[in-house]
């Protein structure tokens, strides 16, 4: 949060957006409000669709999981010695940013929110006021930042460590990435409690306890991201194993590295269409790239094609492939993902290897 950001300015952000839609006016603020041992930063009085509804607000810099919780108990004890009179009381968590997993958990709670965004929850029976914006262009870097680059590589070696407990050199070379990008990683984890933790300083270990809201939040990030341009290519074959197969020889042949992904990973992995026509592989940049789409006789086309290339700089991206039968393919993680920015049936077949393979 910028310095000019206060917990005054965001409750008056508030206001603005409460009182921008219909049927809602604000009759009263107060700050600083205590009952006993308990606070609240903002009471506000305030009218919505004709009943007189009292909001308890606490202000919070972020709001991850950890710090609903907290807010949500020193609001709920406040609102219990609460001795204003009021038609309805609603308490409410104002925040710069909310994660995905605390707005989840203030609406399981019943407790109002409203971030930087724009996005306004207030569950008062009878009032009830739901607004939702897209995340701020701070908010989605982070986030993007989260499933991105070395980052990604990070998550990518966190998930392949299942339950078991890891520390961050292990990871920093599993995934090959320094130790400060894992740690970077592993703090935004901890915020969001997709991991657990014990120990402390040097002797400090995680291990990954939601995979499934990790997952959800990843597959959400890469529906919605674009995906990376593809070279689109005819290479004649009777069929695509044959392609594949080629593909392996010429790339071996040439020192390049790849791995299969899309519709032929994905059916590799986790058999259920009854067709691909088409092979996705995800190729390593260089001269030699030439030398290997000559050796299996591709030519660049715009229809028709049955080869999609996708270039990688690095070989870091290949870390994590798998070697199946006779040829190189993305693990089932990757390649889930990479379904999932496809079209035709690839969101089914993601759905199918999600089950299948990566069990949440």
């Amino acid at each position: 949060m910028i310095d000019s950001i206060t917990p005054d300015s965001l409750a008056r952000e508030f206001l603005l957006a409460l009182e921008n839609i219909p049927g809602v006016s604000v009759h009263n603020m107060q700050q600083q409000a205590a009952t006993g041992p308990f606070r609240a930063d903002f009471l506000i009085e305030a009218s919505i669709a004709g009943r007189n509804v009292l909001l308890v607000a606490e202000v919070k810099r972020t709001a991850y999981p950890r710090d609903v919780r907290e807010a949500v108990w020193q609001l709920r004890n406040f609102v219990l010695h609460l001795d204003i009179k009021a038609d309805v009381v609603v308490p409410v968590l104002i925040a710069e940013t909310i994660s995905p997993g605390g707005r989840s958990e203030l609406q399981s709670e019943a407790v109002g929110f409203f971030d930087r965004s724009g996005s306004l929850y207030i569950p008062a029976p009878g009032a009830f006021l739901y607004v939702e914006k897209p995340a701020r262009k701070q908010q989605a870097r982070k986030l993007r930042s989260l499933f991105a680059g070395r980052k990604a590589q990070t998550l990518h070696a966190v998930w392949l460590s299942g339950g078991d407990w890891f520390g961050v050199h292990e990871i920093a070379e599993r995934a090959h990435v320094s130790p400060t990008t894992v740690s970077q990683t592993l703090i935004a984890l901890e915020r969001s409690e997709w991991v657990e933790v014990k120990g402390a300083g040097p002797a400090k270990e995680r291990r990954l306890s939601n995979p499934r809201s990790l997952l959800d939040a990843w597959a959400a990030h890469q529906s919605g991201t674009k995906p990376k341009p593809l070279r689109h290519f005819y290479a004649r074959a009777f069929e695509m194993r044959e392609l594949v197969h080629r593909l392996d020889r010429a790339c071996d042949a040439n020192n390049l590295a790849y791995e299969i992904t899309g519709q032929m990973g994905g059916q590799t992995h986790a058999p259920h269409l009854s067709n691909v026509t088409q092979v996705h592989c995800r190729l390593q940049a260089g001269p030699r790239q030439e030398a290997v789409l000559e050796a299996i006789d591709a030519r660049p086309v715009r229809e028709g094609w049955n080869l999609a290339l996708v270039e990688q700089g690095s070989h870091d991206p290949f870390i994590f492939r798998q070697r199946i039968g006779d040829a190189w393919f993305a693990d089932p993680l990757q390649t889930y993902l990479d379904l999932l920015q496809a079209g035709g049936r690839s969101k089914e077949l993601a759905d199918h290897l999600r089950l299948e393979k990566l069990g949440v």
